[in-house]
C-alpha cells in the first residue's frame, strides 16, 4: 500500500522519514492519490481472557504474605500463531517468565518471600489481565513488594529498564545483579506508561506497586515487525533472554531474602 501511494511521486517513502529525521519538520506533499479504508469490527460480550499465575509460596512464616510478581503478557494481535507469531511481543517474556520460574523450582533454596509467576492475557485488548488483576490480587496490594513486567525482550543485544529512576532501591537490586554477574548494558528512565496504560505495568505503578518493565534493544531490523506478521522466532536474540532471567533470578532471590523490604 505505501509503495503504491508513493508511485510516480518521485519520493520514496524511506527518503522523506529520513528527511523528516534530519530536518525536524514535516515534509509534506500531494500524493495526486485516493484511498479509502474501512475497518469493520465485532464486539463479543461473552468473550473471557485469562490470566496464567504459579506461585512459590515464601519458605518465612512472617514474610510468605509478601510477594514478588514477574512476568509479562502473553497474548499477540491474533488467533493463528502460524501466522501472528508474536515471538518477540511477547513470547520472550514468556519464555523467560518460565526460565526464572524453573531455576527457582530446581534451586535448594526456597525464599522467605513468596514469588507470583504471572503471564497476563488481553494485553493487546487494552491491558485487560492486569487492570482485573489489580481489583482482584491474590495477594494484597498493600504486600505486593515489587513487580517485574516484560515486553518485547526477545530481541536485541542491551535492556532497558522503565520506571528504574521511580524507585531506585529497586533498580539498585536489578543494576547489582547485572554487574556482579551478567555485565549487560542496560540503561533506566522515569515512568514508563504512566499516563497511557499500553503496558501491564501501568495498572500496577497506579496502585503504588514498586514496577520495573523492561524490553531489549540493539539490533536493527530491517522491516517493521511491530503487531504484524513479521515478529517471527528466527528473529529471536537467546542471549539477551538468557542474561534477563540471570538477572531476575538474583535480584529476586536477594529481594525475597532481605529481613525488611520497602522499596516505595
Amino acid at each position: 500500500m505505501v509503495a503504491d501511494l508513493f508511485a510516480g511521486t518521485g519520493r520514496t517513502h524511506a527518503d522523506v522519514i529520513e528527511s523528516i529525521k534530519g530536518k525536524l519538520k514535516p515534509q509534506s506533499f500531494k500524493t495526486g492519490k485516493y484511498a479509502t479504508i474501512k475497518n469493520v469490527t465485532e464486539h463479543f460480550p461473552d468473550g473471557v481472557g485469562i490470566n496464567v499465575i504459579a506461585t512459590i509460596p515464601g519458605s518465612d512464616p512472617v514474610l510468605k504474605d509478601e510477594v514478588i510478581i514477574v512476568g509479562g503478557h502473553m497474548d499477540f494481535m491474533g488467533r493463528c500463531p502460524e501466522f501472528m507469531a508474536g515471538a518477540n511481543d511477547n513470547a520472550g517474556a514468556v519464555a523467560v517468565t518460565l526460565g526464572v520460574a524453573e531455576a527457582m523450582m530446581k534451586s535448594p533454596y526456597k525464599p522467605k518471600r513468596s514469588v507470583m509467576f504471572f503471564l497476563f492475557g488481553a494485553e493487546e485488548q487494552g491491558v485487560a489481565g492486569s487492570d482485573y488483576y489489580v481489583e482482584h490480587p491474590i495477594f494484597p496490594i498493600e504486600k505486593t513488594a515489587a513487580m517485574f513486567n516484560m515486553d518485547g525482550v526477545g530481541t536485541g543485544t542491551s535492556l532497558h529498564a522503565g520506571s528504574a529512576k521511580n524507585y531506585p532501591k529497586l533498580w539498585d537490586f536489578i543494576d547489582r545483579a547485572n554487574q556482579k554477574y551478567v555485565h549487560r548494558i542496560m540503561s533506566a528512565s522515569f515512568n514508563a506508561n504512566l499516563a497511557r496504560p499500553r503496558q501491564d505495568a501501568a495498572h500496577f505503578l497506579w496502585k503504588g506497586v514498586p514496577t520495573i518493565s523492561f524490553g531489549a534493544s540493539g539490533i536493527r531490523i530491517p522491516y517493521p515487525t511491530y503487531h504484524n506478521t513479521r515478529d517471527v522466532p528466527a528473529l529471536i536474540t537467546p542471549e539477551i533472554m538468557e542474561s534477563l532471567a540471570k538477572i531476575l533470578f538474583v535480584a529476586i532471590t536477594d529481594m525475597a531474602d532481605e529481613d525488611t523490604l520497602d522499596l516505595r
